[in-house]
C-alpha cells in the first residue's frame, strides 16, 4: 500500500511533493490549470505563476486529474493545505485513473495556495496532478488508462 507519498507543502516536485503558487509581479495572477491538462514535471518545479500544458498526443510525464477548493477563511498553514490535498485529491484518483491509488503506477503530487496568493487573489484552489513514478512519459492521456 502506498501511504504517505503526499508530503508537506514546499517548491519542488520531486517526490510527490506540492508546488506553492505565487503571484505575477504585474498583477494579482495565480496558476490555474483544467482537468485533463497534459504536463510536464520539470515545468513544475519553483514558485510558478502558470501551469505550461501540452497536448497530451506529445510526450508528458504529468497531468492534471481533480481541482479541490478549499473553504477555510484563514489561511491554514502548508499543513492544512497537504490535508486538504489529501482529503480532496486521493478520492479522485480512481475516478480519473480508473485504478486504485495503490495499485497504480501513478503517483499525486499537488499545487496549492501560498499565504500570498490566499490573501492577495483569493486563491482556495488545490490543483490535483498525478505523475509517473519512474519518469517515463506517455503519449496519450492517463485518464482512463487503469495504470
Amino acid at each position: 500500500m502506498k501511504t504517505g507519498r503526499i508530503v508537506r507543502t514546499t517548491l519542488a516536485v520531486v517526490g510527490a511533493v506540492g508546488v506553492t503558487a505565487s503571484l505575477a509581479a504585474c498583477g494579482s495572477q495565480v496558476a490555474t490549470a483544467e482537468v485533463g491538462a497534459c504536463v510536464n514535471s520539470s515545468d513544475l518545479e519553483g514558485e510558478i505563476t502558470e501551469i505550461p500544458t501540452v497536448d497530451c498526443s506529445e510526450e508528458h510525464d504529468s497531468q492534471v486529474f481533480f481541482l479541490a477548493e478549499m473553504t477555510d477563511d484563514e489561511f491554514p498553514g502548508q499543513e492544512g493545505v497537504q490535508a486538504a490535498a489529501e482529503e480532496q485529491c486521493l478520492p479522485a484518483f480512481e475516478d480519473f485513473v480508473g485504478a486504485t491509488y495503490e495499485e497504480s503506477s501513478l503517483d499525486i503530487t499537488f499545487i496549492g495556495p501560498s499565504q500570498e496568493t490566499w490573501d492577495q487573489a483569493d486563491d482556495r484552489e488545490v490543483i490535483c496532478i498525478l505523475y509517473t513514478m519512474d519518469g517515463s512519459t506517455s503519449t496519450e492521456s492517463f485518464e482512463g488508462s487503469g495504470l
